[in-house]
Formats: C-alpha cells, sequence, structure tokens
C-alpha cells in the first residue's frame, strides 16, 4: 500500500470518529448572543433609569448647589415672596431689534421652574426646555438661550401683578429679542 493510501485511510477514519452535533453547538451559540444582546439592553434600560432619577432628584432638590436658575431658597434663607405659576398671553409688537418674534406668545409657568412657551406660528426659533425661578420679587431665564440668547447670561426681570395682568420690568438683559418678548408685552392671564 502507498503512502498516499494510508494517508487517505488514515484522515478518513479520523473524520468518522470526529462528528460534532452542529444543531446543538449553533443552538448554544445563539443562545449566547441572545443573552449578551439582553444584557446590552437591560444596561442600557439601567443607564436612561438611572439618568432619569438623578435628574428627578435634581429638579426635585433645586438644582446643583449654587446654580441660579432652578428655584431654591435664596442664600440669606428667606423664601420666595412671589408666586409665578399659570398661563399668561401677550402680543408681542414687530420690533426693529426683533422682527422675528411678533406675534401671539403664551407663558405658561409650571411648578419646578420649567416655563412652556407657545410662539406664533411664523417664529422659526427653539423654544423648547425653557427654564425661570424666583428669588423675592425677580424672575430669571433662560428663555430664546438655544438661539436667539445663545452665548448670553440669563434675563433677570421684576415681576409685578394686579388682578388678571403681569408685568415684567427688566432689571438686567443683554438679549434684545427676550427684553421685547417678556417686558415690552402685557401680559394677560388666560385659562
Amino acid at each position: 500500500m502507498s503512502v498516499d493510501e494510508r494517508l487517505r485511510i488514515g484522515l478518513s477514519r479520523n473524520a468518522l470518529s470526529f462528528d460534532p452535533d452542529v444543531q446543538v453547538l449553533l443552538e448554544s451559540t445563539l443562545a449566547r448572543r441572545r443573552r449578551a444582546r439582553r444584557l446590552r439592553w437591560v444596561g442600557a434600560a439601567t443607564g436612561v433609569l438611572a439618568a432619569a432619577c438623578a435628574a428627578t432628584v435634581l429638579v426635585l432638590s433645586g438644582g446643583w448647589p449654587g446654580d441660579r436658575l432652578w428655584p431654591s431658597v435664596p442664600a440669606d434663607g428667606t423664601t420666595a415672596s412671589v408666586t409665578l405659576e399659570g398661563r399668561y398671553a401677550g402680543e408681542v409688537a414687530a420690533l426693529p431689534a426683533a422682527p422675528s418674534v411678533a406675534g401671539r406668545w403664551v407663558l405658561e409657568f409650571k411648578a419646578q421652574g420649567v416655563l412652556a412657551v407657545s410662539a406664533p406660528p411664523a417664529y422659526p426659533g427653539v423654544v423648547s426646555g425653557v427654564l425661570y425661578s424666583i428669588e423675592g420679587e425677580e424672575l430669571r431665564t433662560d428663555l430664546f438661550s438655544q438661539d436667539l440668547c445663545s452665548g448670553k447670561p440669563l434675563g433677570r426681570y421684576t415681576v409685578t401683578g394686579t388682578g388678571t395682568a403681569l408685568t415684567l420690568t427688566t432689571v438686567d438683559d443683554s438679549c434684545p429679542q427676550r427684553v421685547a418678548v417678556l417686558a415690552e408685552t402685557t401680559w394677560r392671564a388666560t385659562p
């Protein structure tokens, strides 16, 4: 018998003696992959849940220490003297400094320092994620901080109210568009 023939016979016997159960091995591999995918989803969901819990704790506790945007107790320990919640509507006039803000605006001051803003249909900017705080009789807000007032400090306004009217007087604001909407408008309570 030749060497070549002996090798073929030996390899044939070896091949016959090794018979892997492909179905079992495939199922095992697929199960490991499903388990790994499930663990990734659980980890991602846990991360999102932890971030939501942290944000809730920050909102309920008044924000980061020293953060002046979130509602908090002032450093002298007094509480805010003005409570500002409710819906107010106003007609903003077209101004040379802010022609894009002309039209009917609605401000809804909600609990925990959230300001829901409804802009006129022609306004192209961002009005979501607006925050405010009240310290004494002063309102601080970041309205338009994502576009028109980007990079500018918070606007500060004195709050006065008579019946169903709300007046905001500029204390310090370097953003003319925010001043045009907030301080140069008469705000009336609306349902």
